[in-house]
């Protein structure tokens, strides 16, 4: 038996995926100092340490006949090499690569990863269940990363007036987050969602984090327009609800969760000590007959 890291048309709901019937899933994983090009119908990796990018793929465990019939596939040894290579975990797999000369004016693949792309999700997205709501391809995986140099708050004004969760740029600032890879269509979904390419709530950007095991790489996220942000937002219990939620899931570092929990607190209290105040009270109170109580959904 042996592991195969595949990163083209092999790939889970891709159309060659069939040849790897048996073969066990071992999960996802990157491939460092390689870059991928587009040949059209199918990618190929070249192997370049200094090109300091990744190529996102999955692993899977093949025996001596699933080797076989990839090496045929994949044009073993005239078209593609195959070596065996260390991925992102440490693993050992065998990776199909091509030479410099094969991708010669090829298009690079966008983030080293075909036909998906990989996002970072730091508020509602994180909550699996409003992810599989929105991008009904989505596999389910996430990896836990880190952003540097950006600050999470409740900074991005909804069309109701409502806050929710955004980040800036700001030099010592970090903010932990969910990695999913998504396909074509779902990505397309998240940009409808988050308002991108209209310029009014949040545009597409290009990333770099890190991984709890230290790895780096680019992702695609989600940044708040300068007019669509504002200081002293509150978000509702339901969206808070979902942040939490989703940081539970996936097991945030839990400082993080606790300093999640407490700004979305805080926000809120603010948030129904103005409702309480326009409503003519004399601030904000708890118990029967009061103004409303903070209730976040269980995380």
């Amino acid at each position: 038996m042996a592991d195969v890291f595949v990163y083209g048309s092999h790939k889970r709901g891709l159309h060659h995926h069939g040849c790897l019937e048996g073969a066990a899933f071992e999960g996802r994983a990157r491939l460092a100092g390689a870059r991928l090009h587009s040949l059209g119908a199918f990618p190929m990796a070249v192997l370049d340490p200094a090109a300091g990018g990744s190529i996102h793929g999955e692993v899977y465990r093949v025996d001596d006949a699933g080797l076989a019939a990839l090496d045929a596939l994949e044009g073993y040894p005239h078209v593609h090499d195959r070596r065996r290579l260390p991925l992102s975990d440490g693993r050992e797999a065998w990776v199909y690569h091509g030479a410099p000369e094969q991708v010669a004016g090829k298009d690079p693949v966008l983030l080293g990863d075909w036909w998906s792309a990989p996002v970072f999700s730091y508020g509602s997205n994180m909550d699996p269940l409003r992810l599989r709501q929105r991008c009904p391809g989505w596999d389910g995986h996430g990896l836990v990363a880190r952003l540097e140099g950006w600050r999470w708050g409740i900074n991005k004004r909804s069309i109701t007036g409502a806050g929710c969760a955004g980040i800036i740029a700001e030099a010592g600032s970090h903010c932990w987050g969910v990695v999913h890879h998504l396909g074509p269509d779902d990505l397309a979904e998240i940009d409808r969602c988050e308002g991108a390419g209209t310029g009014r709530h949040y545009e597409r950007q290009t990333v770099a984090v890190t991984t709890e095991a230290g790895e780096r790489f680019d992702v695609l996220t989600y940044v708040p327009v300068p007019q669509a942000r504002s200081e002293g937002l509150a978000a509702t219990a339901d969206y808070a609800g979902r942040i939490l939620r989703g940081a539970d899931h996936w097991q945030l570092p839990s400082p993080w969760r606790q300093s999640l929990a407490a700004s979305l607190l805080t926000t809120a209290q603010g948030r129904c000590r103005r409702q309480h105040s326009a409503a003519g009270g004399g601030g904000m109170t708890t118990g029967r007959g009061s103004s409303p109580e903070l209730k976040l959904d269980p995380w």
